[in-house]
């Protein structure tokens, strides 16, 4: 049972950054109490680490997160400010807010600099340090290894000793002793090599739940504008994943660490045998050549297979997700000549990967049965000279198929294996290539409270593939703002709503929110008070409670009851016999269009952001529903906070104090709601329309 304090060092660990291993606190006692003031050091102490960083001043901003403890609530995690003198701090009873001078301690913990996030990653090197991580597991199968062979080697001695002793003398004696011996040996053979397949088998799975973690996180990391458009191709990457625990765990791993023992039982086998031992001194190298041989050749079809692979559940995911579409529009047929395509190719690449392991199972088949041959030609001559006995020829046999035997029967498998292993690895690359919210080994800011002055400098951004995109050479918004964003279909009004978020990142110039480049602010401290609405909101699977309050602390039941009256979403909570435990399916199914809408309206005034974003948020209401939510969002925003909404509906901008007209990807109008709207009004013959013109120059006290 792990203690609460662990757990929350561990939460403490996700925050800031680092990766620590499944049993990193195997060493700690399981009753260590969150309101023991020497908790960090007993737990530091506990796990070899070193002595825990101290805090005695005032800590600044961007220095956060720390453990802090407090008499009153115990150990927690101290995130930010909540202003000059008091501290906020997440601890098991909840957000507590604590002034400065009540806390007792304020510390981190010094991790070890393996457990740091790595910089410029690369898949294998990642599993790599998380198997060497475990240290206790390569000394235990180290030793398990060595003792295996030994016996492997002894059962050769046993074969010799009873040829050149038993037979010949009737020694019954010595056979039974050697027999003892021998059952022996091969209790203590079966007992370390089934120990050491569990043993593997469960350190394989702690270190498959640990780089599961890690790559999840890092695919929830990456930047929306970096991902790629198949969202089924992308979740097929961490497929991969499993591929990779396969081959840590199969037996051909095991085959691959007695490759060194192949040499050793060389050198055994010559000093037996003599000349004998230059039939597998031979085949040996021969097999390895050959298994690379073959590696080669599947390499590109199992890079082909792997990736027809991803895209065929990039289309059986499209296919369950547009399933409505798809029927509507007669789209079935079409659907189904995509997914057989890829069947047929991946079909192809397979088949190719079997006829090519069938002939490397034959090739090393051969060299096993030429090897097998070639000892005894040369072991019988040995034996017409008096260089060897027929025992010595027994051992020999059995050194050469211990050398040649399990190894190179394994090759086939290990080679196919291998291939499919390499491109999972590629793959994960490709993952760990994307672009992160912040990338690794930076800092962000941390922004106890963000005062939404937003400001947009020669900002450029186009998605992959496009013509155009957005042009913005400069956009300031001042704190407190409520503006509109016009402009006609793919004008690019979405596209800078997500810049302005930092959901994407502009290619050129810089968005600024109080002068501080938005991709340089902590990603908690940006999404905690910058809430952003899109057109169609979607939902994760769970509770309707789970999706009201994600990412916020759970106000209580009478909170989100009085909220969603607000909003109109308590008619679907009072309409439901399980209320806000009404079960929510993948992307929101079980509800409408604009009940979805609402869940995500009403988190967002449970929210009260400082930066409020709707990108058309309303579009799947009724007007009388519409105008009540938005009246209930406009009021939640403080009037220092600033509130952007792009709307196709001008009767909605009766809510906003300045408008912002956009068309093809650049801002041609902007100013007070009125004058914007008197310009846009059709006018007679001869006179120019404004939005086709260049922008204006707007009063320097608005937006401009």
């Amino acid at each position: 049972m792990t203690s609460p304090f662990v757990e929350l060092v561990h939460a403490f660990s996700l925050r800031v950054g680092v990766r620590l291993p499944p049993d990193w606190a195997n060493n700690v006692r399981a009753d260590l109490s969150l309101d023991d003031q020497d908790a960090l050091e007993e737990l530091s102490a506990a796990v070899d680490w070193s002595p825990p960083a101290l805090t005695t001043r005032k800590p600044k901003p961007q220095h956060f997160p720390f453990l802090a403890f407090t008499p009153s609530s115990g150990w927690g995690i101290a995130d930010q400010w909540v202003d000059k003198d008091d501290l906020r701090i997440l601890t098991a009873h909840g957000i507590v807010t604590t002034p400065w001078d009540e806390v007792s301690q304020l510390a981190r913990p010094s991790f070890p600099a393996s457990t740091m996030a790595p910089v410029n990653m690369r898949a294998f090197s990642i599993f790599a340090k998380a198997l060497l991580g475990q240290r206790r597991l390569l000394v235990e199968a180290t030793v398990a290894t060595i003792v295996l062979n030994m016996i492997a080697l002894a059962t050769s001695f046993y074969s010799m000793q009873v040829y050149d002793r038993v037979v010949p003398q009737n020694g019954f004696d010595t056979l039974w002793v050697l027999t003892v011996g021998m059952v022996i040996a091969l209790v203590v053979e079966f007992l370390l090599r089934t120990a050491r397949a569990l043993l593997v088998d469960r350190e394989a799975g702690d270190i498959d739940a640990q780089m599961s973690e890690f790559f999840f996180a890092r695919m929830q990391a990456v930047r929306l504008d970096a991902r790629p458009s198949g969202i089924g191709t992308m979740a097929a990457q961490l497929r991969g994943l499993d591929q990779i625990r396969s081959m840590m765990t199969s037996a051909s791993f095991f085959v691959l660490a007695d490759l060194p023992f192949a040499i050793f039982f060389i050198f055994v086998m010559a000093s037996i045998g003599g000349k004998a031992a230059l039939v597998p001194l031979a085949i040996f190298p021969i097999s390895l050549i050959a298994a690379y041989a073959f590696a080669r050749l599947i390499r590109n079809d199992t890079n082909k297979a792997q990736e027809n692979g991803n895209r065929k559940n990039g289309i059986l995911v499209e296919a369950l997700d547009a399933a409505e579409t798809i029927k509507s529009n007669v789209g079935g047929w079409h659907m189904l000549s995509g997914w057989n395509r890829l069947v047929d190719r991946v079909h192809d690449h397979d088949q190719r990967v079997r006829r090519w392991s069938t002939i490397a199972g034959s090739t090393f088949g051969f060299l096993q049965q030429v090897s097998y041959v070639g000892v005894m030609v040369i072991g019988v001559s040995l034996i017409s000279t008096g260089e060897l006995t027929m025992g010595g020829l027994i051992a020999c046999s059995i050194i050469c198929g211990r050398i040649n035997g399990p190894l190179v029967a394994s090759l086939p498998n290990l080679v196919v294996q291998w291939g499919y292993t390499r491109s999972s690895l590629e793959a994960l690359d490709h993952l760990l290539a994307m672009p992160t919210e912040h990338p690794d080994g930076t800092t962000p800011i941390r922004v106890s409270k963000i005062m939404p002055q937003i400001k947009l400098e020669a900002v450029t951004f186009k998605h992959r593939g496009a013509r155009d995109g957005i042009d913005i050479p400069a956009l300031n918004i001042p704190t407190g703002a409520r503006v509109g964003l016009i402009g006609p279909v793919g004008s690019g009004k979405s596209t800078l709503m997500r810049v302005i978020a930092g959901l994407y990142r502009a290619q050129s110039g810089l968005v600024l929110i109080n002068g501080v480049d938005i991709g340089q602010i902590a990603e908690a401290d940006l999404r905690s008070q910058c809430c952003s609405i899109p057109q169609e909101y979607s939902l994760i699977s769970g509770t309707l409670r789970e999706n009201i309050v994600l990412g916020l602390p759970d106000p209580g039941d009478e909170a989100i009851m009085a909220v969603a009256t607000e909003t109109g979403l308590a008619t679907v909570i009072q309409n439901h016999p399980s209320g806000l435990n009404l079960p929510i399916m993948e992307g929101g199914r079980g509800l409408s269009g604009g009940q979805r809408t609402l869940v995500g309206l009403t988190r967002a005034i449970l929210a009260k952001p400082r930066l409020l974003l709707l990108d058309e948020p309303t579009a799947n209401l009724d007007q009388e529903t519409e105008m009540r939510v938005l009246s209930a969002l406009f009021n939640a925003v403080e009037p220092d906070g600033t509130i952007i909404m792009t709307t196709h509906k001008l009767q909605l901008l009766r809510f906003v104090n300045d408008v912002v007209v956009m068309t093809g990807g650049k801002i041609v109008l902007n100013g007070p709601t009125n004058a914007v709207l008197e310009k846009l009004r059709p006018k007679p013959s001869g006179q120019t329309n404004p939005v086709a013109a260049p922008a204006p120059s707007a009063p320097t006290n608005r937006v401009s």
